[in-house]
């Protein structure tokens, strides 16, 4: 598949910054800076790449300084291990750190949930058809483990949000978990939204769910929308439904939310992630409808219509009044 101008840059910018791991890992021979100038020469934009993310490494704004404090605390022990005797192994081994370090910023899906039966990376959406006829579709960065029997049918949402088409079958409830919350269906459709850590959401499109937690029960009816924590629920409200599935379609919609939140959002489907670096900024109330395929268009109305500064560094973007 042709790669959109947007995934070109930022599968240079992942390339950029794995290259400037391996560089600082302290174990470079001459044959991979020779692999690695011949990368940076191969065309302007891989030395733009490079250069962006060279400057992000050195200089990363304030919302980024715990990541670069942890960075320079990894560079304080490699120099202190390279001093000890067996230096070649744990010169391996801090580099090692390095590449996790930047796997969890860049890359937190591919650690999360490897062994899924189903699962999506950041940006990611896919749809699966379950051989008793029902559909799932994941949204992006979504697991799920999939558990048919004669007795039931249940999935388990690790994390991150997917639409359920569920086809009937009354002698096999469809049961879908999300830590402690478990949501039962029959000949319906509803989302469920999961953090991975307790709290969540469960949105009701089409038919009946009963939703239970180890201390409460609710029972939704279409259009109905629940929120879910460790141990209990929240109220049943009513859901603004074109919103809840808008991602179905490719595309999030958010009525009269301050930025941050927006922006929370949108983070969820890229993997250079945006940073706010004005609080108040952040508490201004936007309406926001966004291409999931194409956000940095949205970026760049941003700037337009709200005098918002945007600085692009490498994959990141920082936003600032």
């Amino acid at each position: 598949m042709t790669e959109t101008p947007q995934q070109f840059r930022e599968r240079l910018s992942q390339e950029a910054v794995a290259w400037q791991v391996r560089l600082s890992s302290g174990a470079v021979s001459d044959a991979i800076r020779a692999e690695f100038n011949h990368w940076r020469q191969q065309s302007a934009v891989h030395e733009q790449a490079y250069q962006e993310t060279v400057q992000l490494w050195q200089q990363l704004s304030s919302p980024l300084q715990a990541d670069r404090q942890r960075r320079l605390a990894l560079a304080a022990a490699a120099q202190q291990l390279r001093r000890q005797s067996r230096r070649r192994t744990l010169g391996l081994a801090v580099a090692a750190s390095f590449v996790l370090l930047v796997m969890a910023g860049l890359f937190p899906d591919y650690l999360r949930h490897p062994l899924a039966d189903y699962r999506t990376h950041i940006g990611e959406q896919t749809s699966i058809q379950l051989a008793d006829g029902s559909v799932i579709h994941l949204n992006t960065d979504t697991a799920v483990n999939v558990s048919l029997s004669n007795q039931e049918r249940r999935i388990e949402l690790l994390g991150g949000e997917a639409e359920f088409e569920v086809a009937h079958d009354h002698t096999r409830p469809f049961r879908v978990s999300a830590g402690h919350t478990t949501t039962e269906a029959l000949g319906t459709r509803f989302i469920v939204r999961y953090d991975g850590s307790g709290g969540g959401n469960v949105t009701l499109l089409q038919g009946k769910i009963r939703t239970a937690a180890p201390n409460t029960t609710a029972t939704l009816s279409a259009g109905q929308q629940i929120a879910f924590h460790a141990d209990d629920l929240g109220t049943v409200q009513t859901a603004d439904v074109g919103s809840a599935e808008a991602w179905r379609h490719g595309r999030l919609l958010m009525n009269f939310v301050p930025l941050k939140q927006a922006i929370a959002e949108i983070n969820r489907y890229r993997r250079g992630q945006i940073r706010l670096l004005d609080d108040k900024l952040g508490e201004k109330e936007v309406n926001i409808a966004v291409d999931i395929q194409h956000i940095d268009a949205w970026l760049e109305a941003l700037e337009r219509t709200m005098g918002v500064k945007v600085e692009r560094l490498g994959g990141w973007v920082l936003l600032g009044g």
